[in-house]
């Protein structure tokens, strides 16, 4: 980058020399320096690469002089002055179409006109913000600050100051100016972290943030009082410079040593020695942290005003749809990006609030979505983080926002897995649906919670996503079936071992239930046809289920009717080939082939899912004028829940099909985008709210 401290010269000035701390100590004392006083020129024209020093070196270093700088320059104004100067060389590097927009003038005087200097002068601007909102310093009134001037309310300075910034922000990266961009970004990062250190004593003064964010979204003087686009082009820069993931040209520098440190285990276990890690290893921390400050911006909170950058977020347009629009990018590629870092909790949270923010983007990413790249990544970001609830949050709240979408859960169905997912250890995986990987990770996820976390709200959203998976549950693996039994059989257990302590019972007790009304929906005859192996896994379970029939809960005992009743079908049809001689002289079932045992259930799923459908559509007529000489409402007004309502009133004590006749109104192939279980006896419907999501989803 042209750094006068790499080309081996020994005469770079560094920031111990004594004419260095010098400078320092006169900038950060009581003494007023005029903008021409030569202390700046010695400042600004430091050659060591302050960035290849560790972070820590450089805070210990300049925390006394930052700590001098809060108090002294109320009655000196130095910090404004710096400030001055800071603007000045930085919007002499942006872009030339930008001067004509600037400050900068022939009759300027700019210190640092070399791209290194301006990096270094950043660099300690930065320690001493951060140093000033780490301890509750008016960071706004310092900017205004002129020492004996009274005049402190003006934040002109401020706002240049940010201007300055985004111009040269707004530009693509390269290799000569990652460094700068890269130092323009920690910057933003701690401009916009005031709201992070709340003090009674700055709670009623705004904050840099405050500021930003109202110059952000300000009307435009030199478009004619038009709104600003800073905030659109902030956000899109931001996006580019993330899903560019240019790397690190300096593997040496402290930006690089940061981000290789933060790499998950799994990614660095595999390299033999130090010399291999540093030369194959690729880390993008220039990436990593416009997304963070990208996440901070979106997320924070304006008063009483709006967020321009969430805006600018929830606006962003697809550029795979339409070309035309200047404020677009390509979903289909953040999508990959995100995909290939959803384990990382940074890539995550952003997938999250583009999901949440953003319509387009949510639909994009359903429009097909993408099972090997996307879905399975975040599966297995779910299997990996199943004990960090933290995390577990969002990946099941984006998830679960998946979900919501049929087309999403059909596709989840009819892709196959070919390869082996060596990710999930506890068995071999291989030649099964993309569903059948979600009912094994999400039954994981369940059963972890009930013995070792115990949150409620984990529960409901994995609850949740196992019955938006099961509305359109068709060939699910033998392993993802026999989960979903052992989970069953295991919260059985429990609850029967516990059934003492009513309190410490409920939450295994609400997990049967749930598990069998998510069952219940293989059982319907638009799903029982392929439901063959389901059955097959709920007869070896016979036990359980029995045991369930007896369980004192008249509610529970409901639930269970129809699961019982379909599985004492598929075992009568067992049971009638061996009674035909097909079996054995004894009869007995574990004398079948487990081909012949499926042929046969095969075949019951079949014949019962036609008969119920003729037995319910002889009874929907007359249902349906029911429901019209109740209140005398048109029948197209009518509403599910209340031809359930009725049916239930009228036809109580047929338990069995009066689920069945609500898939039948719903009508083949019909699904409810979010779980639609009826309220239990005690009137709980539970809801999930992760953040700032809006929908809900219940189970």
């Amino acid at each position: 980058m042209g750094n006068a401290a790499s080309d081996g010269s020994t005469s770079a000035a560094s920031i111990f020399d004594a004419a260095q701390t010098s400078a320092l100590d006169k900038i950060v004392s009581e003494q007023s320096y005029m903008m021409s006083d030569s202390v700046w020129v010695t400042f600004f024209t430091l050659d060591q690469p302050l960035l290849d020093m560790p972070p820590a070196t450089l805070q210990q270093f300049f925390r006394p002089y930052a700590h001098n700088f809060a108090r002294n320059t109320v009655r000196s104004g130095n910090f404004r002055m710096l400030i001055r100067h800071v603007t000045r060389s930085v919007r002499y590097l942006s872009p030339p179409r930008h001067h004509a927009d600037t400050i900068v003038t022939t009759t300027t005087t700019v210190l640092a006109t070399e791209s290194f200097h301006v990096i270094n002068v950043l660099c300690v601007v930065r320690h001493f913000i951060k140093h000033f909102i780490e301890h509750n310093c008016d960071v706004v009134t310092l900017f205004a600050t002129e020492g004996n001037s009274t005049s402190s309310s003006n934040n002109d300075i401020a706002v240049d100051f940010l201007d300055a910034l985004l111009l040269l922000l707004f530009d693509a990266p390269t290799e000569d100016t990652y460094d700068l961009h890269l130092e323009g970004i920690n910057l933003l990062l701690v401009l916009a972290s005031s709201t992070a250190y709340p003090s009674t004593s700055t709670s009623m003064h705004p904050t840099l943030l405050d500021v930003f964010m109202t110059h952000a979204s300000a009307s435009d003087e030199r478009g004619g009082g038009r709104p600003s686009q800073r905030a659109d082009d902030l956000v899109k820069r931001l996006l580019l410079s993330y899903l560019d993931q240019l790397p690190a040209p300096r593997m040496e520098s402290a930006a690089a040593i940061a981000a290789t440190a933060a790499l998950p285990p799994s990614t660095t276990s595999s390299w033999d020695n130090v010399v291999e890690f540093f030369s194959e290893i690729q880390v993008f921390p220039l990436a990593d942290r416009s997304a963070l400050l990208l996440l901070v911006l979106v997320t924070a909170s304006n008063g009483g005003g709006g967020n321009p950058f969430r805006k600018a977020l929830a606006t962003l347009a697809d550029r795979d749809e339409s070309r035309m629009l200047a404020h677009s990018l390509p979903f289909s590629h953040v999508v990959a990006v995100l995909g290939r870092n959803i384990h990382i909790e940074l890539h995550a949270t952003l997938l999250y609030h583009a999901l949440l923010l953003n319509p387009s983007f949510r639909d994009a990413l359903c429009r097909p979505v993408d099972v090997d790249h996307f879905v399975l990544p975040l599966l297995e970001a779910i299997y990996i983080h199943t004990l960090s609830p933290p995390r577990l949050y969002t990946l099941l709240a984006v998830l679960l926002h998946l979900s919501e979408n049929p087309p999403v859960v059909q596709t989840l169905h009819q892709s196959q897995v070919q390869d082996h997912q060596t990710w999930y250890q506890e068995r071999y995986l291989c030649d099964l649906s993309a569903a059948s990987v979600g009912v094994l990770v999400l039954c994981r996820v369940l059963k972890a919670n009930l013995s070792v976390l115990h949150d409620s709200l984990v529960q409901s959203m994995a609850m949740a996503l196992l019955w938006n998976v099961m509305q359109f549950a068709k060939n699910l693996h033998p392993t993802a079936t026999q989960s979903l039994v052992k989970l069953l059989a295991h919260a059985a257990k429990k609850e029967q071992l516990l059934r003492p302590s009513p309190d410490e019972a409920a939450a295994y007790l609400a997990t049967a239930r749930d598990l069998l009304l998510c069952i219940q929906l293989g059982c319907t005859p638009r799903l029982l046809p392929a439901n063959a192996q389901l059955m097959y896994s709920l007869l070896h379970a016979s036990d359980v289920l029995n045991g369930l029939a007896m369980h004192p809960s008249e509610a529970l005992r409901d639930d269970i009717a129809m699961v019982l009743g379909t599985v004492a079908y598929c075992r009568a049809m067992v049971d009638q080939g061996d009674d035909e001689g097909d079996g054995d002289d004894d009869g007995r079932m574990h004398d079948l082939t487990m081909e012949q045992v499926l042929e046969r259930i095969q075949g019951g799923c079949k014949a019962l899912a036609h008969s119920v459908r003729l037995y319910v559509h002889a009874e929907l007529s007359w249902l349906m004028g029911l429901v019209d000489m109740v209140d005398g409402q048109p029948r197209a007004t009518r509403s599910v829940l209340s031809i359930r309502s009725a049916r239930r009133k009228h036809h109580e004590e047929r338990r069995w099909t009066h689920v069945l006749h609500a898939e039948a109104v719903a009508g083949d192939g019909a699904a409810y985008h979010r779980p639609r279980m009826e309220p239990r006896q005690d009137g709980v419907v539970v809801g999930v709210d992760v953040g700032n999501v809006h929908g809900r989803a219940q189970y």
